[in-house]
């Protein structure tokens, strides 16, 4: 939480040599995954971050998260007993200390990759809850005299991680690991169509159509162009049809979005 462009740069290069599909000694299934990670977790991630305009909305937005919690009194329990430690004894020099650990060992082993992300994410919460300000000089957006001043980005989702981590999750067809990412999310994001509709998605690959059918539905009032949800909410039956229908037509199994149905 308190790098610099610099040091993101200097991260993100790294990890793009680390996690590239071509790096020898890995299997067909960790060649597969490190590109997916890459995709869709450091990329995304470096194109937020790279950005001084959009890394300010978003340490903006992980500020007022922090407050909301403290405001309802909220008690996180972490996992990771590194995480324990930190709150235990929150200060910001542990907080370093702890998070450089973790990183030294972080990518050493793609099977535990996951593991040791979501110990970084339970270390930044934690930091984030017991720092009044988290936004760094180098965030500020700068004022580059054009006609957008004065306007304010979306800020970022804070549940962003639970969606990123959910679509791995479903590139892998763990149905159950992705809803429970996506649950995390939607308390998190109640009101976020994209993680409704990967809800829906995850609903209906586990053959629960009547509540993949609501769960695209909702993502569509929230969002009617949400790519997902328009894509696959006439594939499953609503609960009408579902009622009219003694036995129901088994679904064609179809390519699609992550995977669905391979």
């Amino acid at each position: 939480m308190t790098a610099d462009a610099t040091q993101i740069r200097k991260k993100y290069l790294k990890l793009a040599k680390i996690l590239h599909p071509d790096l020898p000694g890995r299997s067909a299934d960790q060649t597969e995954f490190a590109k997916n990670f890459l995709a869709k977790m450091v990329n995304p991630a470096y194109q937020l971050l790279n950005s001084d305009r959009d890394r300010s909305e978003y340490f903006a937005t992980l500020r007022l998260f922090a407050q909301t919690l403290k405001q309802k009194q909220f008690q996180f329990e972490p996992q990771s007993d590194v995480a324990k430690k930190l709150q235990k004894f929150p200060h910001v020099t542990n907080y370093t200390k702890f998070f450089n650990e973790i990183t030294e060992l972080q990518y050493q082993s793609l099977d535990k990759l996951l593991d040791r992300t979501n110990d970084l994410s339970e270390l930044n919460l934690i930091y984030l809850i017991m720092q009044d300000d988290i936004i760094p000089m180098s965030a500020k957006p700068k004022d580059s005299g054009d006609n957008t001043i004065g306007t304010t980005a979306k800020p970022a989702s804070p549940a962003l991680r639970n969606i990123q981590f959910a679509q791995l999750m479903i590139d892998k067809k763990q149905w159950v690991e992705a809803l429970k990412e996506l649950r995390a999310g939607e308390k998190l994001d109640p009101n976020n169509a994209k993680i409704h509709a990967l809800i829906g998605l995850v609903q209906m690959n586990q053959g629960i159509a009547v509540m993949a059918k609501n769960s695209f539905q909702k993502a569509l009032k929230l969002d009617p162009k949400e790519p997902t949800a328009l894509k696959y909410v006439n594939q499953v039956s609503s609960p009408a049809q579902q009622g009219s229908k003694s036995a129901p037509k088994k679904e064609e199994k179809k390519g699609g979005f992550f995977g669905w149905g391979k």
